[in-house]
C-alpha cells in the first residue's frame, strides 16, 4: 500500500470541517491543493551522481553510505549574496533551467531570484575538466551552451547539452565528486558555490522568520505568550495562499476560522459591521494582519475582505493552531503560570534551564477547593506542596493568632517544599470561598530538577557528575570495538578497579582538518549533561598532544543493525520493534526536554545492553538548538526533508529518523532505498516523502499509521512537534500496553538479551585486528595555537 496520507496546508485544512453557519470561499483549498500537487511533482534530471549507494544490509557486510555534514552556517557573520548582471533572456533560461530540480522547487520567488542573480557567467574550452572525480565538490552549473560528457573511473556514463544542470549536490554538502565532467565542445555555463547558496537560504529563511515574528508580537494576545518560541512554532505553522484581484478573502457573516498575514500585495477591508454605523474602508499590506479573533472565538466575520491586487497571505486555521500548539487560551494561561512561577524566590533563584522551567510549569495541577474547605492544618503533617491561587480567596491563620488573607497571585507552602519528610504545619490555611489553585508537589518538581536541594541554588557545572579520580595511565587497552571519521573506539580495562569501558579517542589534527573542533567539545557537554538509562553514559575525558578521549560506560550487546539484520533475515517481529522503539523514545525525549537535536538516528548508534535494553549512542552531532539551525549532517537514508533543503531544522528530524528507524525494523530496508538508487534521486524521494510499504503485510495498520504521521515533509505537522510532543507518539495504539514507567525500571522483559560471558566480552562487535597493530601517525605535533582550541575539552 503506497503512502496515501494527506499533506494538506493549514489553510486547506481549516476549510475540510466547519462548524454550522456561512463557510469561507472554498476556492483556498483547491489553490492549496494545486500549489502542493506542483511541488511534488517537480524532477530532477541528475547527470552526474551516479555513485550506488544501495546497501544489501547483511550483519557482517554493512554497506550504508557514510554521515555527510556540510560546515555550520555561521548565522551572525555578515554575508551579501553577489549580483552578477544578466539579461533578461538569461534570466528566463536560467529560471528554466531550474524549474524541475527538487532541490529549488520549494524556493520562494526572491529566493530564486536571488539565486539567479548570484549564479556567475563561467566558460569552458572543449576538452576541459569541469569537474574531477573524487574531488570535493563546491558548484553547480546550468548548461547555457555546448555539450558536457560525464565518465565514472574512466567509462562514459551519459552527456548532457543546453539547458542541463549537474553538480546540485555540491550545493548541499561538501561531497566527493562521483563523476568527472568534461567539455566536449566549447561550452558557456552559469555556476554558484555552495557557501552563496546555503549562506543565502539560511539568511532569506531566519530573515522571513523574524519578519513574521514581528509581526505575530503585534497581535495583541499573541503577545501576550511572551516566548519567541511559541511564536516561531505559530510562524512555521502558517500556510502560503495566493489571491488574484478582486478574489474575495473574507465574505462578512461567515463563521471566522483562519488568521491571515498579508505577505505580499494588498487588501482592503470593507463594508465593516452590523449595525447603522457606517465605517471607512481599510487597506492592509504587507505585515499588516487580520481575523485574530479566529484563534480565539469562532464569531462571524465584521467585514468583507477583498484582494485589490495579486496578494500572497500567510494563514493559520483554529484547529491546526489548537493541533500545532494547543488551546490559545490556555497557552496564555500557561504563560501566565510560568511568569508567577519565575517570581516565586524559591525558583527565581534557582537558575534552572528553561527546559525545566516549562516542564515544572507544565506539571502545575489546577485543584479547586469548596468554601471553608482546610488546605493545612496546624499540627498536621505537610503536603509538601506549593500553591499558587487562582481565583477565590484564603485565609492564613498563625500560631499569635494573626489572620492573612491571599487573593488571586499569592502563593503559599515554599517553605514546606525543602522541609524534612514528617514535617509539620504551623499554620491552619483555610479556603474562604470556593477557590482554585495551581499546585506543584514536591514529587514533581523532583521529577524535573532530581535532587531538591537545587531549589535556590545555582545549576551544577556540566562535567559535575564525571569522575576525575579515573586517570589515562590507569587504562589498559584491549581491542578496538568501532572505527569511524576522526579516530577509534577502544575495549579497555581500568588496572585498579578491574573494570571493563569504552574508550573513544579522537585524533586531533582529523577533527581540525574538518572543522569539528566545536562540535567534539559540544558532544562532551551534551554527554555529561546526561543521566538517563538509555543514553551513553560518560564518565571521564582526556587529553594529550594528539588525541581527546571519552571514557564510556561498555555497552556489550553490540548494534541494534546486526538484530535487524542477520544471516537469515533482515527485520524483527512487531512485538519486538515495538520494544526498541519504546527505549529509543525514551532517549530521545529526555534529550528534547533538553532542547537538544539528537541528529544522528539510525540502528548504527544504538546499542542493545546486557539487559536486552537499547541505549542511544555517539552524541556527534546533538546540538542544543533552541530556534532552528542550518546544519547539514546525518546519514542520508535518515535525513529529514528540511536538512536537504537547508530550510532550518530542529528536533523534529528525530521524529523523521524515528519513524524511518520503525520502517526499517519491519520491512528490513529504509522507505526510500531502491536498489541501485543515487544518492541525488534518495534526496529528491526524501523531499517529495515518497515511499511504499511492502504487500506482504509485514507492516499492521497502526505501524502503518504511525510511520505515515512521523514520516511527514512539513515539521510544523509531524507527530512529536504537535502541541502533545513526544505524548502523541507515546499515546499511540502501537505502543499500546507498554508501560513508561516499567519500562525505565526494566521490568518488561526484552526480545533478545545477549549472552554476555564476562565484563571483558566484545563477541558481538565486528573484529578491526587487522588494525589494531597500526605504527602510529608520524605527522608534525600540532601547534600551541592548536592545542589552544581544546582547551575546554
Amino acid at each position: 500500500m503506497g503512502n496515501t496520507k494527506s499533506r494538506s496546508t493549514n489553510a486547506a485544512a481549516a476549510r475540510s470541517k466547519r462548524p454550522k453557519g456561512p463557510t469561507e470561499s472554498a476556492k483556498r483549498k483547491k489553490k492549496v491543493e494545486e500549489e502542493q500537487q506542483q511541488t511534488l511533482t517537480k524532477s530532477s534530471a541528475n547527470r552526474e551522481q551516479t555513485i550506488n549507494i544501495h546497501s544489501k544490509h547483511k550483519a557482517g557486510n554493512k554497506q550504508r553510505a557514510q554521515n555527510v555534514f556540510a560546515q555550520p552556517i555561521d548565522m551572525t557573520e555578515s554575508f551579501t549574496a553577489p549580483s552578477y548582471p544578466k539579461s533578461p533572456e538569461a534570466i528566463r533560461f536560467i529560471d528554466n533551467a531550474l524549474a524541475d530540480n527538487f532541490i529549488f522547487a520549494s524556493l520562494t520567488k526572491s529566493e530564486r531570484r536571488q539565486l539567479i542573480n548570484a549564479m556567475k557567467a563561467d566558460s569552458a574550452p572543449a576538452g576541459e575538466v569541469i569537474i574531477q572525480q573524487g574531488d570535493i565538490g563546491d558548484y553547480f552549473y546550468v548548461v547555457e551552451e555546448g555539450n558536457v560528457t560525464f565518465a565514472v573511473d574512466g567509462n562514459h556514463v551519459g552527456a548532457c547539452s543546453t539547458g542541463a544542470t549537474f553538480g546540485e549536490l555540491a550545493l548541499l554538502y561538501d561531497c566527493p565528486r562521483a563523476a568527472t565532467c568534461l567539455a566536449n565542445t566549447d561550452c558557456k555555463l552559469w555556476s554558484v558555490d555552495q557557501r552563496t547558496f546555503r549562506h543565502m537560504l539560511a539568511n532569506s529563511n531566519a530573515s522571513q522568520q523574524k519578519d513574521t515574528v514581528d509581526v505575530l508580537k503585534k497581535v495583541k494576545f499573541l503577545a501576550e505568550l511572551e516566548d519567541d518560541g511559541l511564536l516561531i512554532k505559530i510562524a512555521d505553522a502558517l500556510a502560503t495562499l495566493n489571491f488574484n484581484e478582486g478574489e474575495k478573502i473574507i465574505n462578512k457573516g461567515d463563521v471566522g476560522e483562519v488568521f491571515y498575514v498579508v505577505k505580499e500585495g494588498r487588501v482592503k477591508v470593507h463594508d465593516i459591521g452590523f449595525g447603522d454605523s457606517q465605517y471607512v474602508d481599510q487597506i492592509l499590506g504587507p505585515g499588516d494582519f487580520f481575523g485574530e479573533r479566529a484563534l480565539l472565538t469562532g464569531e462571524p466575520r465584521a467585514a468583507d475582505i477583498t484582494a485589490e491586487v495579486a496578494s500572497v497571505c500567510l494563514c493559520l486555521s483554529r484547529e491546526n493552531f489548537e493541533k500545532s500548539l494547543g488551546p490559545l487560551q490556555e497557552l496564555i494561561d500557561k504563560t501566565a503560570e510560568k511568569r508567577v512561577l519565575m517570581g516565586v524566590p524559591l525558583f527565581a533563584n534557582s537558575q534552572f534551564e528553561p527546559h525545566e522551567m516549562a516542564r515544572l510549569t507544565d506539571l502545575v495541577e489546577e485543584v479547586d477547593f469548596k468554601q471553608g474547605e482546610v488546605l493545612a492544618e496546624e499540627g498536621q503533617t505537610a503536603k509538601q506542596s506549593l500553591y499558587i491561587i487562582r481565583k477565590g480567596k484564603v485565609t492564613v491563620v498563625n500560631k499569635n493568632g494573626m489572620i492573612n488573607t491571599l487573593s488571586p497571585g499569592d502563593y503559599f507552602g515554599e517553605k514546606l517544599i525543602q522541609a524534612d519528610d514528617g514535617a509539620k504545619v504551623k499554620q491552619t490555611i483555610t479556603a474562604e470561598e470556593a477557590s482554585t489553585c495551581g499546585v506543584l508537589t514536591r514529587s514533581a518538581i523532583e521529577s524535573v530538577i532530581g535532587d531538591i536541594s537545587r531549589l535556590g541554588k545555582a545549576l551544577p557545572p556540566v562535567s559535575s557528575k564525571l569522575d576525575r579520580s579515573i586517570k589515562l595511565g590507569d587504562l589498559t587497552k584491549l581491542k578496538i570495538l568501532g572505527v569511524g571519521t576522526f579516530g577509534k573506539v577502544w575495549l579497555v580495562n581500568h588496572k585498579k578497579k578491574d573494570k571493563a569501558y569504552a574508550l573513544k579517542m579522537l585524533n586531533k589534527r582529523e577533527i581540525i582538518g574538518h572543522h569539528q573542533v566545536k562540535g567534539v567539545i559540544r558532544e562532551k557537554n551534551v554527554m555529561a549533561s546526561i543521566d538517563h538509562p538509555f543514553v551513553v553514559d560518560l564518565r571521564c575525558t582526556f587529553q594529550d598532544d594528539q588525541h581527546l578521549y571519552m571514557l564510556i560506560e561498555l555497552v556489550q550487546g553490540g548494534e541494534l543493525f546486526t538484530v535487524i539484520h542477520t544471516e537469515t533475515r533482515d527485520s524483527i517481529p512487531n512485538s519486538d520493534a515495538v520494544f526498541y522503539a519504546a527505549c529509543v523514545l525514551e532517549s530521545l525525549s529526555t534529550l528534547h526536554h533538553r532542547r537538544i537535536a539528537y541528529r544522528d538516528l539510525k540502528p548504527e548508534n544504538i546499542l542493545v545492553d546486557s539487559d536486552g535494553y537499547c541505549v542511544l549512542v555517539d552524541l556527534g552531532f546533538a546540538k542544543v538548538v533552541t530556534d532552528k539551525t542550518y546544519t547539514l549532517c546525518g546519514t542520508p537514508e535518515y535525513l529529514a526533508p528540511e536538512i536537504i533543503l537547508a530550510k532550518g531544522h530542529h528536533k523534529g528530524v528525530d521524529y523523521w529518523a524515528f519513524g524511518v528507524l520503525i520502517y526499517e525494523m519491519l520491512c528490513g530496508s529504509t522507505p526510500f532505498m531502491t536498489y541501485g538508487i543515487d544518492q541525488i534521486s534518495l534526496f529528491k524521494r526524501i523531499v517529495q516523502a515518497k515511499y511504499t510499504f511492502p504487500k506482504s503485510g509485514v507492516v499492521n495498520d497502526h505501524a502503518e499509521d504511525l510511520i505515515q504521521r512521523l514520516i511527514v515533509s512539513r515539521q510544523s505537522n509531524r507527530f512529536g512537534c504537535l502541541a502533545r510532543g513526544d505524548m502523541d507518539i507515546r499515546e499511540h495504539p502501537w505502543f499500546e500496553g507498554v508501560s513508561t514507567e516499567q519500562l525505565l525500571k526494566k521490568k518488561i522483559t526484552a526480545p533478545w538479551v545477549p549472552k554476555i560471558k564476562d565484563p571483558l566480552d566484545s563477541q558481538y562487535f565486528d573484529s578491526y585486528s587487522h588494525i589494531e597493530n597500526e605504527l602510529p601517525s608520524r605527522k608534525p605535533p600540532l601547534s600551541a595555537r592548536q592545542q589552544e582550541l581544546f582547551k575546554e575539552f
